[in-house]
């Protein structure tokens, strides 16, 4: 009995210090951290991060309880390591202590994680540096938002081999495989055309030389329209998009009843469209060569839409918006959009609307009216409160930390890019720290945040020469001096001055 005894004492014992030490073999599997981030080690000590944007896992190692993560943050950027010291480690979580000496605690994840492995290949007769960076995205089939990425260097080769890791319920059947081949930040080999692959499967995929340029759509002509059907219980439904020259958006479903004002911009590489409508999920839209679209996000199935000349709405429809003063005249300010529209000085709702300001000064209101010729015809005014605001929680899709931010607008101007140079962005990490590119030098900050606030202070950065774009790279540095406040819509970061919009990024997928 006593020998049963000890060798039960000595069992636990040995378990104890295996699960307060931990090994490589206790410690795989799939993790999740406080801010919901999932990490997956893989039991060869490949780190995956299903779910991110702008961080790609790369490998991990458990040595003298010391976990050290090695990631990336874009193609042809540096490989970063954080060390996290394990202080306590039980069955189903972890607790280590950070750089800082902060505490950081990662629970078992029920997630499961597929991996999709297999090779990239291109015929030309060239030899690839000696260590390149692969990125690889995996697409729903009619979706332009990735639902897996891979971004890891490897040794140049003919066959470069990847493996992509992904949440399996996100994933099945078929889906979209787009890759391409980078070093020092330049594209060298890219796929074609997406790849439709089976998941799971061992795709080869055959990659094509890069040229400056190539396959990129000209940017948008507007003022345009689009008509497509949608099919309701059998029912076929119309559906309507008009984009106007400012940004301004308007989305409408089964014969004009429903309506969507809101904001539409193209991103991403592929010029695709998103709208924003506020608190609502934003739709996508897919530019086709033939110059239809493909509605993603407003159903089930997608809506082919074709260009057609078709008129805004006749008939009137509800507005929320902001009402104020500018210059003694009444301002409409729509809640979804936030855009001001000029209002029709003439009728019923203009005079109700004159009456409010007068009596309640700024107000949110609930009006019908329609849009002629840019302008807001109110025709009746529903809603009224008094000095309320419109709703700054808008439907985010991107988050603010951890998301590759890439410079659109700068000042209400388009960013411009110039050849062998670095395009301007933005990477916010959890700690307070900020990293990213001016367009010429690569510069590091500061930050912080407390609700819609956000200051950035305390940089630096490189010394590089760059024969263009020396006045747009110090604009950049003011605009990031004067910002305090910030705001996500969509896909859309605005950081902003006393509510003016000094910038806006787009969270991009590498």
């Amino acid at each position: 009995m006593r020998n049963i005894l000890l060798f039960l004492f000595s069992s636990l014992l040995l378990v104890s210090c295996v699960a307060s030490s931990g090994t490589p073999s206790d410690i795989s599997g799939a993790w999740v951290d406080e801010q919901e981030r999932l990490y997956f080690l893989d039991e060869d000590g490949t780190l995956g991060m299903p779910g991110q944007t702008a961080l790609s896992g790369v490998r991990w190692t458990l040595e003298n309880d010391v976990l050290t993560l090695s990631t990336m943050d874009s193609p042809g950027g540096d490989v970063r390591k954080r060390k996290l010291i394990l202080k306590q480690a039980r069955s189903g979580s972890m607790e280590f202590i950070d750089a800082d000496g902060s505490t950081v605690t990662w629970k078992k994840s029920r997630a499961t994680v597929g991996r999709l492995e297999g090779s990239l290949f291109y015929r030309e007769r060239m030899a690839l540096p000696p260590k390149v960076v692969i990125s690889v995205q995996l697409y729903p089939l009619h979706s332009p938002i990735p639902v897996a990425t891979s971004i890891t260097p490897v040794a140049g080769g003919s066959r470069l081999p990847f493996r992509v890791y992904y949440l399996e319920q996100t994933v099945t059947g078929q889906v979209r495989l787009a890759a391409s081949v980078l070093h020092s930040g330049e594209t060298l080999f890219v796929t074609q055309n997406d790849e439709i692959i089976d998941v799971p499967s061992s795709p080869n995929v055959l990659l094509y030389r890069s040229m400056p340029g190539e396959r990129q759509l000209p940017p948008l002509n507007t003022p345009a329209s689009y008509e497509g059907a949608l099919k309701i219980s059998g029912k076929n439904v119309t559906v309507r998009l008009y984009l106007e020259d400012d940004g301004l958006a308007l989305l409408t479903q089964d014969g004009d009843r429903n309506q969507y004002m809101g904001t539409w911009m193209e991103k991403d590489r592929n010029r695709t469209i998103e709208i924003t409508r506020g608190a609502l999920k934003p739709v996508t839209a897919t530019r086709e060569a033939g110059g239809g679209l493909l509605l993603n996000g407003l159903s089930a199935q997608p809506v082919d839409l074709k260009p057609a000349e078709i008129p805004w709405p006749s008939k009137g429809f509800l507005l929320e918006g902001e009402l104020r003063s500018l210059n003694g005249k009444p301002v409409f300010s729509e809640c979804n959009s936030q855009r001001d529209i000029p209002i029709q000085p003439s009728g019923k709702g203009y005079d109700q609307l004159s009456q409010v300001l007068q009596s309640n000064g700024e107000s949110s209101v609930v009006l019908e009216g329609r849009l002629q010729g840019g302008r807001l015809e109110a025709s009746n005014v529903f809603l009224v409160r008094k000095g309320g605001v419109c709703s700054t929680e808008n439907y985010a899709s991107a988050p603010l930390l951890q998301t590759y931010w890439r410079l659109r607008e700068l000042n209400g101007a388009p960013v411009e890019l110039f050849p062998d140079q670095p395009e301007p962005h933005l990477i916010l990490r959890d700690n307070g720290q900020a990293s990213g590119s001016d367009g010429c030098n690569n510069f590091f900050m500061n930050w912080k945040r407390k609700d819609a606030n956000l200051t950035f202070s305390d940089g630096g950065s490189t010394l590089r020469l760059c024969p263009q774009g020396e006045e747009q790279a110090r604009a950049v540095h003011d605009m990031f001096s004067k910002v305090d406040e910030w705001n996500i819509n969509g896909s859309m970061l605005e950081l902003r001055s006393k509510n003016s919009i000094l910038a806006v990024f787009e969270a991009v997928n590498m």
